[in-house]
């Protein structure tokens, strides 16, 4: 701990101690847990503040991407004079800053098959706060096998997308079986334009899936889909591809 820091104190996470769907066995659980967060834009830094706060045991952060300016309208976690450091580097002394009872770690990596490999084992979920196809694929590989939980979150223009896999339990889907083969072309958000509070928004309904999965709730499979212009949200039930070429052998 940084000598200029207070001391931790329980006093903290007193408000999710009255939560009866909480209560001082979740919030154990909550402390007791390890989360590998893949991509510290404008949803993996809001995930990362709301884990950090609530004062999940240990986080690993992942990204290899450096700060530009048109990231500081959703990517409240950093300011002007962190352009041009990479995110990551910038991101691990501010989080363990935001709360020294969590153990943060940060990798300056674009996550593969391996890397994911090295940094899985022990882990409680996995968030995917990343921008791309190919990463996502190779997260729900990754968790397949373990039966890890993940969650991924998307948004682009005034659109969000989220959803919880819990791989290993029944009828349930994997990211294969939601979305399928990649589009033809992927929009980004340079190209395509973020409504900067759609971002806020999905990363900390991230967030609440995470810790609300953590805390050991029984949350029904869903995905969510956010239209951020007339503020509606809908939950779609998506249901198992039984020829999935990434989960059906494993489900079967």
């Amino acid at each position: 701990m940084s000598p200029d820091l207070p001391a931790p104190s329980g006093r903290r996470y007193a408000a999710h101690i009255p939560l009866s769907a909480i209560g001082e066995a979740g919030h154990a659980r909550i402390r007791a847990a390890k989360v590998v967060l893949v991509g510290l834009g404008g949803l993996g830094t809001v995930a990362a503040q709301y884990l950090v706060g609530c004062g999940i045991g240990e986080l690993l952060i992942c990204d290899f991407d450096t700060v530009a300016e048109s990231n500081l309208a959703r990517q409240l976690l950093y300011t002007r004079k962190h352009i041009g450091l990479y995110k990551s580097d910038v991101a691990e002394p501010l989080l363990s800053h935001m709360n020294p009872d969590v153990r943060v770690s940060a990798h300056r990596v674009r996550v593969d098959t391996e890397i994911l490999g090295n940094l899985l084992p022990g882990a409680d979920l996995l968030i995917d706060a990343s921008d791309n196809y190919g990463t996502r694929l190779a997260v729900n590989n990754a968790c397949l096998e373990p039966g890890l939980p993940w969650v991924m979150g998307a948004c682009i223009r005034m659109e969000g997308q989220l959803m919880l896999f819990s791989p290993g339990q029944p009828d349930q889907p994997c990211y294969r079986c939601v979305y399928g083969k990649a589009p033809e072309t992927l929009e980004d958000c340079p190209g395509a334009g973020i409504f900067a509070p759609v971002a806020g928004m999905i990363g900390t309904a991230m967030a609440h899936l995470a810790l609300s999965n953590l805390a050991g709730l029984d949350l029904p499979s869903r995905l969510h889909v956010l239209d951020g212009q007339t503020m509606n949200w809908r939950q779609l039930k998506v249901s198992p591809d039984p020829d999935c070429p990434d989960c059906s052998a494993i489900q079967s």
